[in-house]
C-alpha cells in the first residue's frame, strides 16, 4: 500500500516516533564513517565507496539505500549515488558544522538513553553505575569522544553566542567573568564589543589551557584575566558581572545552590549574575528542552529549569531574581536569560 494511502491512527503515530532511533543510527552511522566526504561531484558507485573506505559494499548499499529513502543521497541508478542537498550539508567542509553535531555524543548517548527507565525509577542519574564513573571522569579517560563532544557543543551553540551578547545587558559594567566558560569564546566576542570592559575567564587548569588564543596571548589578553579554579569550592574574581553560559543546566539544583552562594560571597553588593540555559516551558513549546532536560540527567544529573524553577533557585541561592528573558526562537535551541542581583 503506498504511503500516502496509509491510515494514521494514534497508535500509528506513536509507532512512528520510536521509528527515530533506527534513523537516528542509519544518520549517524553515515556521519561516522564520512559518507559524504567520499562521494564528490560525480555520481559514485558504492563498490567503490566500499573499496575506498574498507566497507562491506553488499552492506553498504544497503546503507545507501536506506539513506536515499530519508533524501540523504540520490540513487542515480541501482548501486550508483549523488549528493542531494542533505548529504552535501554532512560534508566535514560543510559551514553549517553539521557533521560534528552529528557526532557529539554518539560514544555515550546510546548507552545513556537506554538507561533512560532506571533514571525514572530511581530518581538518580545512571551514568556512574552504567559507565563506571561519572560523565567528566569517562572524557577525562576517553579524550577523542571529549574532542567529539567539544566540537560538537562548539558547532551548536557559537553560532547562537552573538544572539546572546546582544541580548547581555552590561551597561556600566567595568569588569565580568565568563564562569566555566570553556574556551571563552562568548568572552572574547564581549571584549571585542566592549573596549571598556574588562574580563576574567574561570575554568579549571585544564581547559584553560586550551583558552582562545587572544585571550592568552593576543590583543585582548591584556584586558582579560585566567583564573583556575573550582567553583563548588570557591570563587575568586570580584567583577561586576558573572556569566554562566550554558553551564548551570548540567548540574542538579544543589549544586546549582552551591556554585551561586560561592559566586555571591566573592561578588560586592549590587553585582550581577546571568544565566544563559535552556527555557523549560509547561507546557513544552517544542520537544527541544524537555528532551535536553532528560538527556541533563541522564549524563551528569543536571536539569533544565522553567521561569518559575529559576526564580526559586535563585531565591534559595540568597540572591534577589531581575528577570527571566527568552531568546529570540531563531533556532530549535530554546534559551533564556535569567538574571540575579547580588
Amino acid at each position: 500500500m503506498p504511503e500516502d494511502c496509509v491510515v494514521s491512527t494514534p497508535a500509528e503515530e506513536v509507532f512512528k516516533l520510536v521509528g527515530g532511533m533506527s534513523t537516528a543510527a542509519i544518520i549517524t552511522t553515515a556521519a561516522k564513517l564520512r559518507l559524504a566526504d567520499a562521494v564528490g561531484e560525480e555520481p559514485a558507485d558504492a563498490r567503490d565507496l566500499a573499496e575506498t573506505l574498507g566497507l562491506d559494499a553488499d552492506v553498504l548499499t544497503r546503507l545507501l539505500r536506506a539513506l536515499v529513502a530519508f533524501g540523504v543521497f540520490r540513487q542515480v541508478r541501482p548501486g550508483v549515488y549523488e549528493h542531494t542537498e542533505r548529504s552535501r550539508a554532512m560534508r566535514s567542509d560543510a559551514k553549517e558544522r553539521l557533521l560534528d553535531r552529528l557526532l557529539t555524543g554518539t560514544d555515550f548517548s546510546w548507552r545513556s538513553w537506554g538507561m533512560l527507565p532506571d533514571a525514572v525509577r530511581t530518581g538518580r542519574c545512571p551514568f556512574p553505575d552504567g559507565f563506571g564513573t561519572d560523565f567528566f571522569a569517562y572524557l577525562d579517560r576517553h579524550p577523542d569522544a571529549q574532542s567529539r563532544m567539544f566540537r560538537g557543543i562548539t558547532a551548536s551553540f557559537d553560532p547562537l553566542l552573538p544572539l546572546i551578547a546582544d541580548a547581555l545587558d552590561i551597561a556600566g559594567a567595568r569588569s565580568l567573568a565568563d564562569v566555566g566558560g570553556g574556551k571563552g569564546t562568548l568572552l572574547r566576542l564581549l571584549l571585542e564589543r566592549e573596549p571598556h570592559l574588562r574580563g576574567v575567564l574561570f575554568e579549571s587548569e585544564s581547559t584553560l589551557r586550551l583558552a582562545d588564543e587572544q585571550l592568552r596571548s593576543g590583543p585582548l589578553a591584556s584586558r582579560c584575566d585566567l583564573v583556575a579554579g573550582d567553583f563548588f569550592q570557591q570563587i575568586t574574581c570580584d567583577v561586576d558581572v558573572y556569566l554562566f553560559k550554558l553551564t548551570l543546566h548540567m548540574y542538579d539544583d544543589e549544586d546549582c545552590e552551591r556554585i551561586l552562594r560561592n559566586c555571591a560571597a566573592a561578588a560586592q553588593p549590587g553585582a550581577r549574575i546571568v544565566i544563559a540555559d535552556p527555557l523549560l516551558t509547561d507546557p513544552p513549546r517544542s520537544p527541544f528542552a524537555p528532551t535536553m532536560d532528560l538527556h541533563m540527567l541522564l549524563l551528569m544529573g543536571g536539569r533544565e529549569r522553567t521561569a518559575e524553577g529559576y526564580q526559586a533557585l535563585v531565591a534559595r541561592s540568597g540572591l534577589r531574581m531581575k528577570a527571566v528573558t527568552p531568546l529570540p526562537r531563531s533556532t530549535s535551541l530554546e534559551l533564556a536569560i535569567v538574571e540575579a542581583v547580588v
